[in-house]
This record gives structure tokens, sequence and C-alpha cells, in this order.
């Protein structure tokens, strides 16, 4: 079963000022255009704009792939990766150099002393090789982590829009009560204290509006950011998401020994494993008992952190599935609060054309609609980011993520 959600409905601050100009401008003018009128004056009516005037009021639209490649050139993260590869290949091109030829390193799977000079001159190579390799993992990392970066900025800004709907909705509903409080309370019909109780909710509501309307500011400030854009640089923000029931593709097992062989974490620790082997197999002549010693103690110190990071991320990943598991059956619950919300709806509309409610319970009801339909959307988009996240192991554990 899919769902799909709401598309970008434009930014709020274009609404607003829609809303306001259509609140007040035009009832101005139509009182301008009847003085006029009944002076025998002739109204010039209001040019209607061509369309590509109103294309050019538009934002323009953002997609989450178009923040991604935004945000990756912008990075400077990424700039020093690129910087630290370029020197450790100046560097491996002055070794061969001072060296008369390449230099190879030797496959070491048994300890092996050579002269002291050479072991320097062989480790100098095979450490700028390492690094090489732990920049390119770095880099892979960085991508993920703007990547995961890009989805929560826009997971959160959408889910922000459909939450704001619904604030907006609940603080008309508010007013609207606290306004027939008031003629209620005229008339006697109810007490001064309840009155107070409308107005204070009534207040609340219209302030939640601007509190959330100040936390969706700082979440465009915050990509914009993360992009390279002005601050004040807003946009359409293009964002499908839909719901199907994650299905693994391998049994567990497979699936978890696939999962760690492309886990970038786990690479990391391999390659401090490998790091670790040939500094206690490759030792110049001078190497003591001592140097030994603490070559072997790193080597069965690496051997243990991988196999912890190993055994760690198995766990986050079946964790993980779990909650994927458990979420499915949130969902399906909010989807069936959802259908039976709409029913509620429908009863109330049949109720009001039989004078048997007002018209506010019917907003209440349609209200609940929105609600309902709002917390099947949030569970929606927690369930995208966290497939995403399972499917990127990576991001699983104790993993540091880019935000």
């Amino acid at each position: 079963m899919k769902n799909m959600l709401y598309k970008a409905k434009g930014a709020l601050a274009l609404t607003l000022a829609v809303s306001i100009c259509g609140a007040q401008c035009v009832p101005v003018f139509a009182a301008e255009a009847l003085s006029a009128a009944q002076q025998g004056v002739q109204v010039t009516p209001v040019k209607e704009l061509t369309e590509e005037e109103k294309a050019a009021l538009q934002l323009p639209k953002l997609t989450a792939e178009e923040a991604l490649a935004k945000a990756k050139k912008h990075s400077p993260d990424l700039r020093e990766i690129q910087d630290t590869l370029d020197y450790l290949d100046d560097t491996l091109d002055d070794i061969d150099r001072s060296a008369g030829g390449t230099v190879t390193v030797p496959n070491v799977e048994y300890k092996k002393w050579v002269n002291d000079g050479w072991q320097k001159v062989v480790s100098a190579v095979y450490q700028a090789e390492q690094g090489k390799k732990q920049a390119r993992i770095g880099e892979d990392l960085q991508n993920l982590g703007l990547e995961v970066s890009v989805k929560s900025y826009f997971t959160s800004i959408k889910s922000n829009e459909d939450t704001l709907s619904l604030t907006k909705k609940n603080a008309e509903i508010q007013k609207k009560l606290y306004e027939q409080g008031q003629e209620k309370n005229r008339l006697g019909l109810l007490s001064k204290y309840n009155l107070n109780q409308l107005e204070i909710a009534a207040k609340q509501a219209q302030d939640n509006v601007a509190l959330l309307e100040a936390s969706m500011e700082q979440l465009y400030i915050k990509l914009n950011d993360l992009m390279g854009e002005k601050a004040d640089a807003r946009f359409e923000y293009v964002y499908d998401v839909t719901y199907t029931p994650y299905k693994l593709s391998l049994p567990m097992e497979q699936y978890l020994n696939a999962a760690l062989k492309k886990d970038l974490t786990i690479q990391l620790k391999e390659l401090a494993l490998d790091s670790a082997k040939f500094t206690k197999n490759y030792v110049g002549e001078s190497n003591t008992r001592l140097d030994s010693n603490t070559q072997e103690y790193n080597y069965d110190t690496a051997k243990r952190n991988l196999k912890t990071a190993k055994t760690d991320k198995e766990m986050a990943i079946r964790n993980a599935y779990l909650q994927l598991q458990q979420m499915e059956t949130q969902i399906t619950s909010a989807q069936s609060s959802l259908t039976k919300a709409q029913a509620d709806y429908r009863a109330a509309q049949i109720n009001l054309r039989a004078g048997n409610v007002t018209k506010t319970a019917v907003e209440q009801a349609e209200m609940g609609v929105v609600s309902a339909q709002n917390s099947l959307n949030q569970l929606i988009y927690n369930y995208d980011m966290l497939v995403f996240t399972f499917e990127n192991p990576s991001l699983l554990g104790n993993t540091a993520q880019a935000q």
C-alpha cells in the first residue's frame, strides 16, 4: 500500500502576503470603484498578470537531489580531503624520486627485519598509501553525511509544513470559539472565567503558529548554509515520499555479511588493523624487544576493536530492522485512525445539514482529519529516514553523522 505525501506548496511568506492582500486590498479597491462609479468617473480595472509575470513571482523549485549537489560543491570538508589526497600523491612522488625509482610495499604476513633506512622509506610509502585509502573512505563518509543531512532538512521542512497547516487550522478554530464565547458571555451563558480560558487558548494557538514559523525559518537558514546559499534565499521544496513496507533482499545473516563488507566505519577499522600488522611485521634491525611488545599489543588491540565494531554493527542493524517493523505497525494504526477521522467528518457534515451540530463542530471534525493525516505523514517521513539509515549501515550505531 502506498501513500503519496503532499508536494511542496510554496513559501509561507508568499502565502501570507497573498492572504493579507486578499483580506485588505480588494475591499479597499471595491470601495473606491463604487465611489468613482457614483460620481460618473471611469475606473481602470486592475491589470491581470501575464503567465511570465506570475512565474517571476514564484519561488524556484528545489529537489533534495539538487540540494545535495549544492552541498557537495560547497563542502569545505570535501575540499580538504581532496587537498589531503593531492598532498599524499606529491609525497609518494617525492619518495620515488629520492629512492631513484618506484618503491613497492611488500606483503608481510610474518615478521621481517630489514635495514633501518630502507624500513623508514618503505614505511613512509605504506603510510602514505594507507592515508589515501583512509581519505577516500572519509570522502565517502562525508558524502553520505551530507546526503543524510539534506534528507533530514527536507524531512523536517515538509513535516513542519504539514504541522503548520494543522496549527493554523487550530488557531482559526480557537479564535472562533473565543468569539462565540464572547457572545455567550454577553448573553450570560458563559462565565468570565471560562471566557478567559478560551482567550488564553486562542492566544496560545496563535503563538504556536508564530513559534513554528520561526522554527521553519531556522531550518531554511541552516539548509542554505549547508548548500552555500544566502541566508535569506527561499525555495519551493519538492520532496515526494512514498510508503512501502520494507522487505529484506536476503536472509538476515547474508544481509549482515553484505552490510559489514560495505560499511565504511568497519573499513576504517580494517585499515587500522592492516597498519598495525605491517608495523608489527616489517621492522628495522634496531627494533628492540620493547618495540616488538608494543607493536604486538597494538596489533591485538586493533583486532579486538574490529571484532567489537562488527558485533556492535550487527546489533545495530538488527535493532534498526526491528524498528522498521514496529513503525510499520504504527503506520497501519495511523491509517486506521485517518479512516475513522474521515468517517467522523462525513457524519458531522450530515448532522450539520440535519441541524444537529454547529458549523464549528464540523470544522473540528475536519481538523481531526487534518490531524490524523499529519500524524500519518510524520510516521512515513520518519520511516523513510529509517529505511535510508538501514540501507546505509555506516550511519548506524555510534557513528557520528554529519549535521
